[in-house]
Parts: C-alpha cells; sequence; structure tokens
C-alpha cells in the first residue's frame, strides 16, 4: 500500500486547523467557563465559610446571653428567696410583738381586775369585821369599839420604845406653830381627849397644841402627826394583811 504524502500533508493541515478550531471556540470558552465557575464556587464557600462564622459568633453570643439570663435568674431567685425570708421574719416579729402585747395588756387587766376584788373584798371584809368587834367589844367588854380603839392608842403613846422616844422630838416639821395632830374615823369623847393631851404632854412634847380632826376615809383607827412622824393603829394594818392573803389565794387560782 502506497502513502500519498499529499494526502498525509492534508491530513495533518486539517487536524491542526481542527486542534485550532477547538481551541478557539471550544476550548477555551470550556476553561473560561469552568474557571469561572471554579471561582463562583470559591466566592460562594468563602461565602458559606463567612456565614458559619457568623453563624457561630451568634451561637456563643446566644450561649453567652443563656449563660447570663442563667444567672441573672439564680440571681432574682435568691433575691427573692432573701425577700421572703426577711419579709417572713419581720411578719414573725410583728405577730409575736402584737402576741407579746396582747398577753401583757391581759396580765395588766388581770392584776388591775384581781386588785379591784381585793380592794372590795377588804371593803367589804372592814366593814364586816367592824360591825363584828363593835358587837363583841359591847357583848364581852362592855365598850364601844372606839373607845376601845382610844384605849389602846393611849397606851400606844405610853409605852413607846426608846428609839421612837429619841426621833419624835426630832422629826423635821412643817409647821412653825408646834401643832400635832389626832386623825380618827370617829368622834373622840372630851374626856378621851383630856387623856390624849396629857399623854402627848407626857410622852411627845410639853407645849405642844394638840388639835383632833374626824377623817371617814380610815377604817376604824386613829393616827398621830408630828412633823413628819406618824404614829397610828387602825384596822388598815390588819386588813392589808388579810388583803395580801387574798391576792395569793387569787393567785393560787
Amino acid at each position: 500500500m502506497l502513502i500519498d504524502p499529499f494526502v498525509v500533508i492534508a491530513q495533518i493541515i486539517n487536524f491542526l486547523i481542527l486542534v485550532w478550531l477547538l481551541k478557539r471556540f471550544l476550548y477555551k470558552p470550556i476553561t473560561s467557563a469552568m474557571e469561572a465557575r471554579s471561582q463562583r464556587i470559591q466566592s460562594q464557600l468563602a461565602t458559606a465559610a463567612i456565614k458559619e462564622k457568623d453563624a457561630e459568633a451568634e451561637k456563643e453570643l446566644y450561649r453567652q446571653k443563656q449563660q447570663e439570663l442563667e444567672a441573672q435568674k439564680q440571681q432574682w431567685l435568691e433575691q427573692a428567696r432573701q425577700e421572703v425570708a426577711t419579709e417572713k421574719e419581720i411578719l414573725r416579729k410583728q405577730a409575736q410583738d402584737e402576741v407579746n402585747q396582747a398577753r401583757s395588756q391581759w396580765y395588766e387587766s388581770f392584776e388591775q381586775d384581781k386588785q379591784k376584788f381585793a380592794r372590795k373584798m377588804r371593803d367589804s371584809l372592814s366593814e364586816q369585821i367592824a360591825l363584828t368587834a363593835r358587837k363583841v367589844l359591847s357583848d364581852l367588854a362592855n365598850a364601844n369599839l372606839e373607845a376601845q380603839i382610844t384605849e389602846t392608842f393611849i397606851n400606844r403613846l405610853y409605852n413607846l420604845d426608846e428609839l421612837e422616844t429619841e426621833t419624835i422630838p426630832t422629826a423635821p416639821s412643817s409647821n412653825p406653830n408646834n401643832i400635832i395632830t389626832i386623825r380618827s374615823s370617829f368622834i373622840i369623847p372630851d374626856e378621851n381627849r383630856k387623856r390624849l393631851i396629857t399623854a402627848v404632854a407626857e410622852q411627845i412634847a410639853t407645849n405642844a397644841e394638840v388639835q383632833f380632826e374626824t377623817v371617814e376615809d380610815f377604817i376604824c383607827g386613829i393616827e398621830l402627826l408630828y412633823g413628819g412622824y406618824k404614829i397610828s393603829w387602825n384596822l388598815e394594818h390588819y386588813l392589808t394583811e388579810l388583803e395580801s392573803s387574798t391576792l395569793l389565794m387569787v393567785d393560787s387560782h
């Protein structure tokens, strides 16, 4: 088989022309398109990376905000617990103060009622004692109660102890006229007044003026006032002891 040189040359030229045409009209656009697509893909990847980075930043920011919110929530809860505990303590203290005040008022009211009861009983008993004493003295001693009280008081003046004898004349006096006052719950007869004046002159002061007063709020008693000193005898002493016993009896019930 013979090879035609012209055909070979023609085929080579055709091949070169085909290569140039392919490069000019096919390969170059394809490579340009591929390069453009590659660049577009790179750009999209870069944008995606940026977006991913931004998303991570947003995610981190959200996580930090969530932690801050959680910490703030715990702080609010603790503050609320403290406020509730404080308010509870305030209310407890107020309630305790109210209870203590009510208890104090109750005790005060009870004490007042107890004292009123004791005074009422004392007054009632004093009347009964006075009536009974009058009847007993009248029946047994053939003397009334006032006379017996006066007699007892005169004996008291004549039996002053040594300390009273020294103290009475030197007791501070608020009256410049040297007046001795004898007060009683009843009117003292003239004869007994004279005996009292004599006892005062002999036992207390010879130059003193003796004045007599009748006092209604006495409980069957008589007393001598000389300056700042007082000598007395009355049923009040016995009634005070009786009142103390009554108060103890009330307390026990």
